[in-house]
């Protein structure tokens, strides 16, 4: 197994566990208005630190790790799942950044309207459960 691959699965760990614990923090933020706030500005905090560094890594050492015979079969959908994986988290990312500055005003209505952002981009674990699962398949 290579380096790169290594520096790859467990980046893939951080970032699926991260997107796991988000949900725990959201869960937490439904209770009340202050809860919801809490939580947008505890979601950033770990967009910023964890997150996002753990998908860019998994996107850039995906790319360097591709080679000719990944371009075809089962292999390049879960090429493509794991692209729309990333796409979408970087529109919860997006949500999430709005949501926290809305957060720093104490505006929670306009903190609600980034809620429909949020459910699209919590596609990323159907596409993400698809790309995993495609890959095992073609490790198989």
């Amino acid at each position: 197994m290579s380096l790169l691959l290594i520096i790859h699965l467990i980046a893939l760990g951080i970032w699926i566990g991260v997107v796991s614990a988000e949900f725990a923090i959201e869960f937490d933020g439904m209770k009340d208005d202050e809860s919801y706030i809490k939580a947008s500005k505890l979601h950033y905090a770990t967009d910023i630190w964890i997150e996002i560094p753990a998908f860019t890594t998994v996107l850039l050492t995906g790319i360097f790790m591709i080679d000719e015979s990944h371009l075809s079969g089962a292999f390049l959908y879960k090429i493509i799942f794991a692209m729309l994986a990333i796409m979408f988290n970087i529109v919860c990312v997006y949500a999430v950044f709005k949501r926290r500055k809305l957060a720093l005003s104490s505006d929670v209505s306009g903190m609600r309207s980034t809620e429909s952002i949020m459910k699209l981009g919590s596609l990323i674990i159907p596409t993400f459960l698809i790309a995993f699962s495609l890959a095992f398949y073609v490790a198989w």
